[in-house]
């Protein structure tokens, strides 16, 4: 039994060590097709907000704005679908990068948590 665990923790921390080397390529990845999926809707000040804040590093800014944006009227399944990915994409970067002892992405996901407990 402890050689199965054993075995399951490095499978993990192999998992999270190769898929952690192109995260940032996926949050960028994962806009792009946001602003694709939200072309030709006009001016979304939620988008945009998010946009701005993932460009400074934001990453609890964007979420919190992109979980603004899910609950906007008229938006539609492909946009929402896209809302989902980016926010997975961002919070999957604050996740690695609190695994690895950042007190910023700590602190980011401890101010998306308490929004989503209010």
């Amino acid at each position: 039994m402890r050689i199965l665990r054993a075995l399951l923790c490095i499978s993990a921390v192999l998992l999270l060590a190769l898929s952690g080397c192109s995260k940032k390529a996926k949050v960028n990845a994962r806009f792009s097709e946001l602003e694709k999926a939200f072309a030709g809707a006009g001016t979304n000040a939620f988008l945009n907000a998010a946009l701005a804040a993932v460009r400074t590093n934001d990453y609890a800014g964007g979420v919190l704005m992109l979980e603004a944006l899910q609950r906007a009227p008229g938006t539609s399944a492909e946009q929402l679908m896209a809302v989902h990915q980016a926010i997975q994409a961002l919070t999957a970067e604050l996740v690695a990068r609190a695994a690895k002892g950042d007190p910023a992405a700590k602190a980011a996901l401890a101010a998306i948590e308490r929004t989503r407990s209010q």
